[in-house]
């Protein structure tokens, strides 16, 4: 499983609310989507200001 598809299970596991993911899930399925987050916005602002092509 893709770190994508996992993070998209946990999503929908927790209804695709950021209050019941930071409420009811385990620290590591919290972490895993806020690690995902992360490197999607890193990877967007690095192609923002030309770093990657």
């Amino acid at each position: 499983m893709t770190e994508k598809e996992q993070v998209k299970e946990i999503v929908d596991k927790y209804n695709k609310s950021i209050a019941d993911l930071s409420d009811k899930a385990t620290a590591k399925e919290f972490k895993t989507v806020m690690k995902y987050i992360a490197n999607q916005a890193n990877s967007r602002q690095r192609k923002l200001v030309g770093l990657d092509k």
